[in-house]
């Protein structure tokens, strides 16, 4: 049963990355999203973007190398931020689902939450100094 959520968790997680992913293009996701799990979602879509944009300046050779440098820092210190939002926001999937169905574990719920809501404010820095290097980059 847990395997099943844990799998619609995913599939729903993938297509709303999908979702944000295009509308990033068209407006900041962070500021418009109102729950937690919509900033969640916001956050780590930004932080895909972004260093997807950060690959492919280092990897022109147009760059400097203190350019390359910054990226590479910036992105080192924001992905294992980023991943483990990622898991807490699968994880608060779940739970979520659970709770939803059956009405039981709201202290769970609200710990996930709180959880997901931590994750979402170390990322948000980090990922803001990454787009800084990616955009010092590209001047």
């Amino acid at each position: 049963m847990i395997l099943q959520v844990r799998q619609t968790a995913q599939a729903v997680f993938l297509l709303v990355m999908m979702l944000v992913l295009q509308a990033c293009a068209a407006s900041n996701p962070i500021a418009r999203a109102d729950t937690v799990e919509q900033k969640a979602y916001a956050t780590y879509g930004t932080f895909v973007i972004i260093e997807e944009q950060a690959a492919k300046l280092v990897s022109s050779g147009r760059l400097p190398r203190s350019a390359v440098i910054a990226i590479g820092q910036a992105d080192e210190r924001a992905k294992p931020v980023a991943d483990s939002l990622l898991d807490a926001t699968l994880e608060f999937t779940v739970i979520k689902a659970e709770y939803e169905a059956n009405g039981e574990g709201q202290d769970r719920f609200v710990a996930a939450m709180n959880g997901l809501n931590g994750w979402v404010s170390r990322a948000q820095p980090l990922i803001a100094n990454l787009i800084s290097a990616v955009k010092g980059a590209e001047q």
